[in-house]
């Protein structure tokens, strides 16, 4: 038994193990650091709802709720509300809100939405709502989609899936004048 550990021991070679472990190793790092860099980036998950506004009895503070709640205080005029979460690593410049009709209104596709709080930084994990109004064209059902825009250029899109939920809502909740 000896014999053979020793004979092992012979045969070994610790340069191939150094080399092989050095690939391995270097392998290793070179993936994590890949992966770091690739998640490095700001993210974000945006969601846009309708939204009825209220105002709190006991600190007078504002506050948004679905429409289908029976909330006292709460108010009869609709808004779109857009959520933006940053869930990414990096903070995010959001400049702006707006959206594309389905048909061209006074020649022109898309909108902007006026807004209170833009253009606003975003760190890591926080989060903004903005607040846009219903006009006709939305109301009746000209709304193709809506996104946001960052200062790097990139335009973030509601999700089709948000969009249809929209517009159904805004079917169930507004009043058509008769």
């Amino acid at each position: 038994m000896a014999e053979l550990i020793l004979q092992w021991i012979k045969g070994f070679n610790m340069t191939a193990f150094l080399a092989v472990w050095g690939a391995i190793l270097s392998s290793i790092t070179f993936g994590w650091t890949l992966y770091k860099d690739l998640r490095d980036k700001a993210k974000i998950k945006l969601t846009a709802r309708l939204r009825i506004m209220g105002k709190r009895d006991v600190d007078g503070a504002l506050y948004v709720a679905d429409p289908g709640m029976n909330i006292a205080g709460a108010g009869d005029e609709l808004f779109i509300v857009v959520s933006v979460i940053n869930i990414g690593r990096r903070r995010m410049h959001w400049k702006g809100l707006g959206g594309t009709y389905k048909k061209p209104v006074n020649g022109k596709d898309n909108f902007i939405v006026s807004t209170q709080h833009l253009p606003k930084i975003l760190e890591e994990q926080e989060s903004l709502d903005e607040i846009a109004l219903l006009n006709a064209e939305i109301v009746s059902g000209n709304l193709k989609g809506m996104y946001i825009w960052d200062g790097a250029g990139r335009n973030w899109h509601v999700s089709s899936k948000d969009i249809k939920k929209l517009k159904a809502d805004i079917v169930k909740y507004v009043k058509k004048p008769c």
